[in-house]
């Protein structure tokens, strides 16, 4: 697969840790944990790069999630969101590769 362009992605994923932190987190709680993982996925997704150096960022936050986060809650659901973000613009790089 050629580059991508993360640089929306990283933006939207930099909106959600900043509304995290906003609650005021204490070190070494769950949420804590989140925004690590989460400003590892943005330091990684800077400019154009090819998705694999991303995939796996992702593969751990998706680890995180399964292991330590309430699927209904609402760290649960942001993970979530972030996910289909990512692979929604996976999907939409496919299939503009076609044209």
């Amino acid at each position: 697969m050629k580059k991508i362009y993360f640089g929306d992605f990283r933006l939207y994923v930099n909106k959600h840790i900043k509304e995290i932190e906003k609650t005021g987190i204490e070190a070494y709680t769950i949420e804590w944990f989140l925004v690590r993982y989460l400003k590892k996925i943005t330091k990684v997704a800077d400019g154009n790069i090819e998705y694999n150096i991303v995939e796996s960022s992702i593969r751990s936050l998706m680890r995180f999630y399964v292991d330590n986060i309430n699927e209904k809650s609402e760290l649960g659901d942001r993970c979530k969101k972030i996910h289909t973000e990512y692979r929604d613009l996976l999907r939409q790089k496919q299939s503009s590769k076609n044209f």
